[in-house]
Order: structure tokens, then C-alpha cells, then sequence
């Protein structure tokens, strides 16, 4: 039986299309400092060198959904992405 849980792949295009759980997918506060850093980390590169990340996070169906693209801010509450796209920072799982 194959436990792993498959990613949806999409692109920044279609985000806004989805909607959001108002719960935090992370649960100990070591893990969501460690998220927080990955998303200052992730914006610096984006911001001085254009690199893209990998951003993983889940819907409000609890679907696990990646996508490739660059991050321009991150607020208290969002990640923001280019063209004004909005993922909710309790939301993300991981930024590789």
C-alpha cells in the first residue's frame, strides 16, 4: 500500500482559484519559526537574484499542491507572489 500523498503541480496562475483552510498545517512553533525563515530566505532570493523556490501547502480540502515561482514579500499573514497573488502562510508546508 503506497502511503506517500501525491502533490498537485500547478502554477502561480491558478492559486487564486483555491481556497484555504484557516487552520495552520504546522503545529509546533520550532517548525513555524523554521517556515518563517524559509520564507525570508525564499523573498531575498527572489528579490536580489530571481531565483524561484518550490512552495508546498495545502487547500482547504487538505490537498498537498506545489509550485515553482518566485516570492516578492511575505507578511504576517502572506506570502505574496508576482501579479498580487496571495498564499496564506499557515497554509505552507515547506519552501525548498
Amino acid at each position: 500500500m503506497d502511503t506517500q500523498v501525491k502533490a498537485i503541480s500547478t502554477t502561480k496562475e491558478f492559486v487564486h482559484l483555491l481556497k484555504f483552510s484557516k487552520e495552520d498545517v504546522i503545529d509546533t512553533e520550532i517548525e513555524k519559526k523554521q517556515r518563517c525563515h524559509q520564507l525570508t530566505r525564499a523573498m531575498k532570493l527572489g528579490n536580489l537574484f530571481k531565483n524561484k523556490v518550490t512552495i508546498s501547502f495545502k487547500d482547504a480540502q487538505q490537498r498537498l499542491v506545489k509550485i515553482n515561482t518566485t516570492i516578492w514579500g511575505v507578511t504576517k499573514q502572506s506570502v505574496i507572489l508576482k501579479k498580487g497573488i496571495h498564499i496564506p502562510i499557515s497554509s505552507i508546508v515547506s519552501v525548498d
